[in-house]
């Protein structure tokens, strides 16, 4: 599909009233991504970014009954049904969501869209930086933005740009995520990512009703437009991205396998 982030999703979900809220994630001044409730378009910008250390999303729904009632007085809203809140979260992070929707834990109905992002692994905060930190000197606040493309790119906020061996950064891999064997965010509405994508474009995983109405909202009015698949390729692109996303898993699994022989 289209060029497409969450923040081009929540901006058109914010400007359709369709939500009051949204819960993401954004960095504080140490480049540590932390999890924020948004409540309209315009705090958006803190929260776009991709996110190499984990930020915890579904903490906010500790006290979930306190923050919906933050939400309502805010938005002048008197019943909580009628209360709408968006999700941005890592696989795991929606798998979560969804159970706590089937156990029924009040007020979870609230959460109506769960997007979610493609995640291959994610690494511990502390050991990322304790690393950066020895590869570059760069300490964490005068990080401005991380990037991985073959390697880690690290710019400072004086736009210079650092590289480090990807490798090097084994060691800062979280745990949980060595047992994890989600990579394209099932339990979601829909995921999102530039793996396995054209320059210049995302891919879409469509998995609910919920989410194809979205999407098709989003393409009819023109917030996203669609990849033209070239006459050639047409036949063979579905099986090709279907294979990539098989091997993406299956590294991920192995990985993670790996590395429990390894504490062994």
């Amino acid at each position: 599909s289209g060029r497409i982030r969450p923040s081009t999703v929540l901006t058109y979900l914010f400007e359709q009233d369709r939500i009051d809220a949204a819960i993401v994630s954004e960095y504080d001044e140490n480049f540590k991504p932390v999890p924020k409730i948004i409540y309209d378009k315009k705090d958006l910008l803190k929260s776009a970014g991709t996110r190499y250390s984990i930020s915890s999303n579904i903490l906010p729904l500790k006290d979930f009954n306190k923050i919906s009632q933050e939400i309502m007085n805010k938005k002048d809203i008197l019943n909580i049904e009628d209360l709408s809140i968006a999700f941005v979260g890592t696989p795991c992070q929606c798998r979560a969501i969804r159970k706590m929707q089937h156990l029924s834990i009040s007020p979870i109905y609230s959460i109506r869209f769960v997007i979610g992002l493609f995640c291959f692994e994610n690494f511990d905060y502390d050991k990322l930086f304790e690393i950066i930190e020895k590869e570059t000197k760069l300490v964490p606040a005068n990080v401005l933005k991380a990037q991985i493309k073959k390697n880690f790119f690290v710019t400072s906020r004086e736009n210079k740009v650092f590289e480090v061996d990807i490798k090097k950064l084994d060691e800062a891999v979280r745990d949980h995520c060595h047992e994890c064997d989600e990579f394209t965010g099932r339990f979601s509405d829909f995921s999102v990512g530039a793996s396995g994508a054209p320059e210049g474009y995302s891919i879409i995983i469509i998995r609910t009703n919920e989410g194809q109405n979205l999407i098709n909202s989003l393409l009819s009015e023109g917030f996203i437009d669609k990849y033209n698949i070239p006459a050639k390729e047409i036949s063979e692109w579905k099986t090709k991205k279907i294979n990539w996303f098989r091997k993406m898993t299956s590294l991920k699994t192995k990985k993670g396998k790996l590395g429990e022989k390894n504490e062994k």
